[in-house]
């Protein structure tokens, strides 16, 4: 069979990846997943969440993270939060810090001129146990593809992931490598995270306010005009597509036992099947061909290798195990070493007018797997080479086509493919009625594609876009054919909406108003129990340590009260909606025991990794501060749905 099936040319579709089942393109229209996040971008707003400099991370990519961490919670604490609960946890935060640290990192390996290629992408994932194949042990795309798909994730994915833990590999070690932490100081740093800080606590909520008042229309249509982004209908985008996916020539395939057997020879000579024969040999550098020859003979007859090498005051003999073919540097010795029988050595001409002896210590046979036991895995891989093949030629007609001016539908009717009209999106992907066309895990959507996304809105109108590779390994090509443009909506259809917001702002306002006031009442010397008292809450007793915070306190407490003295007020929104927390800090005391043996090396180890953390956002915070970043929470909000949900 040709080798053309599995090693395509170089271009758009070099990177071609298998889907587990097959699924008509045309259906694609239909596999509408209800997600319901409204879109409000702006004429002039961007698809990003984040951005550093000229990289971003887009709000597709954000979601795609933001669902893993969900699943995660879900699985650590046996049921899952909503977008709003966890925007109030500061997950989605987290995230963006995240991707904000890995753009910066990306973008000082770029000035540094460190790149990662995908060969260190393919021996990285070699390198994998989960990746090899479970009879032969060696690393198998089928079973990488397997788990990927089980992760939701693609071979693009894969393949990003890998290319910045290994940029991070490469410029992080050599900034934070080496840092030890002095004894002394890591004393000193047990006694301050230890240190015990006890206060006294109050929290009140909007109950406590008076009856906030009724917005009018002209403070909406104020409100409205501050946060028009908040309040502006999306643009929209109808578009047609062909989309050839190679799922869609996975079904139906008739298979021969030629083509089984002849794939099955070619992994086995490639060496990615079972295990070739490899060879333990020893090679002794000689300087004439006649002593080499000697040396040769006696090796031959059961002599010692270093005990002849000793004898004759010859340089130390190579060692090499486990060789292949041609894996000696000279050529003439790696035919020998395979030329030669175990126990015995042949000599080899150098080209420098010296000789080598090489000596064959042992044979390690092949192995070769069982044909039958392979059928299935065998199978399955012909027929991914065949649907790559096919994409391979369906990619060649569709570029002569369009170099030659065919419509879309003239290619659909040329190929014999569905050409699908879809309906008006925005730039998540979401239709006019709220329903995201995400799809599904193995067939994905076109909201799932940041490439096709990027494409709807950025071609022109009317025209046809050129070739696109989805994050599958197929090709699509498109024509948007009408486009709604982004408007403000009208005001009796966000009134509501609006109100809302303005009510829920003016609720935050009045809770800071009044913290503020009742923690300079305590300053001016009120006992917190009248305040107490006055606004009908309970005082709570807290200790405090820096090595364990508690997680029930508004992080600006916490804050006040461990950077605090004795007879502090501090002060901060609480971390359930519209509450409010005072508190007063009573008594330092110092609860760490001076340290010695096992402990301190634990302390030592964990104070350096600490410093080396600290000096890596140094790092990160100098690479920023030359590069423009922004983070833009309207669109995490808009992607989560969380306006829409108040």
């Amino acid at each position: 069979m040709a080798d053309d099936i599995y090693d395509r040319p170089k271009g758009p579709f070099s990177k071609i990846r298998t889907i587990l089942v097959g699924v008509l393109v045309g259906i694609l229209v239909l596999a509408f997943a209800v997600w319901g996040i409204e879109d409000v971008f702006s004429p002039n707003s961007t698809n990003a969440v984040v951005k550093v400099g000229e990289a971003e991370v887009s709000q597709s990519e954000f979601m795609d993270s933001f669902n893993n961490e969900m699943q995660k919670f879900a699985e650590e604490n046996g049921e899952g939060i909503t977008p709003q609960q966890a925007y109030d946890r500061g997950i989605p935060q987290q995230l963006v810090s995240q991707f904000t640290q890995q753009l910066a990192i990306e973008a000082d390996a770029a000035d540094l001129g460190i790149g990662v290629n995908s060969r260190d992408v393919m021996r990285y994932a070699e390198s994998i146990e989960a990746f090899r194949n479970q009879v032969t042990q060696e690393f198998d795309r089928q079973t990488l593809q397997t788990i990927l798909a089980q992760n939701r994730m693609t071979e693009a994915d894969f393949e990003k992931d890998v290319i910045t833990a290994l940029t991070q590999q490469q410029t992080l070690p050599a900034i934070m490598g080496g840092i030890v932490a002095p004894s002394d100081y890591a004393q000193r740093y047990n006694t301050f995270v230890n240190e015990i800080r006890r206060a006294r606590l109050i929290r009140f909520d909007s109950s406590v306010l008076e009856t906030q008042p009724e917005p009018t229309d002209a403070d909406l249509k104020s409100y409205i005009a501050a946060n028009q982004a908040r309040f502006t209908a999306p643009e929209y985008r109808r578009f047609l597509m062909i989309r050839i996916e190679p799922f869609d020539f996975r079904q139906d395939v008739e298979i021969t036992e030629e083509q089984l057997r002849e794939r099955f020879d070619t992994l086995i000579g490639a060496g990615e099947l079972g295990a070739v024969e490899t060879r333990d040999v020893s090679v002794i550098s000689v300087a004439t061909e006649d002593q080499a020859n000697s040396v040769a003979a006696r090796l031959s007859t059961g002599e010692d290798v270093d005990t002849l090498v000793a004898e004759l005051g010859l340089p130390s003999a190579d060692q090499f195990n486990g060789i292949k073919e041609d894996a000696l540097i000279n050529p003439d010795s790696s035919t020998a070493a395979f030329e030669a029988a175990e126990g015995t050595a042949q000599v080899a001409a150098t080209g420098f007018g010296t000789y080598e002896v090489v000596y064959v210590r042992t044979v390690n046979p092949a192995d070769v797997p069982d044909f039958e036991s392979m059928r299935e895995e065998l199978t399955e891989d012909v027929i991914e080479g065949q649907a790559l093949r096919t994409i391979n030629d369906y990619e060649r007609v569709v570029d002569d086509r369009l170099l030659e001016g065919a419509t879309i539908e003239e290619i659909a009717e040329d190929l014999s493919v569905p050409l699908s009209s879809y309906p008006y999106i925005d730039r998540n992907g979401t239709t006019q009625d709220g329903i995201r066309l995400s799809g599904f895990t193995l067939i994905p959507g076109i909201a799932s594609d940041d490439k096709l996304l990027q494409s709807v809105f950025t071609g022109d109108i009317g025209f046809e876009s050129d070739i696109i590779a989805t994050s599958n390994g197929g090709l699509a090509i498109l024509r948007v054919t009408d486009v709604i443009d982004s408007t403000p909506k009208a005001f009796d259809d966000v009134r509501e909406q609006a109100s809302q917001f303005w009510k829920a702002e003016q609720v935050a306002d009045a809770m800071t108003q009044k913290g503020v006031a009742v923690a300079k009442r305590v300053r001016e010397g009120e006992s917190l129990e009248t305040l107490a008292s006055e606004l009908n809450v309970q005082i709570e007793q807290i200790a405090l340590q820096r090595a364990a915070p508690p997680n029930n306190v508004s992080g600006a407490v916490l804050v006040g009260l461990l950077d605090g003295d004795v007879g502090d007020v501090a002060r901060g929104v609480s971390r359930t909606a519209n509450g409010y927390e005072i508190a007063v800090l009573d008594t330092i005391s110092n609860a760490g025991e001076r340290l010695g043996g096992q402990m301190l090396d634990i302390i030592r180890g964990q104070v350096s990794e600490q410093i080396a953390l600290d000096i890596s956002r140094a790092y990160q915070d100098a690479i920023l501060a030359d590069k423009p970043q922004m983070y833009f929470d309207d669109q995490v909000r808009a992607v989560l749905n969380l306006d829409a949900a108040n």
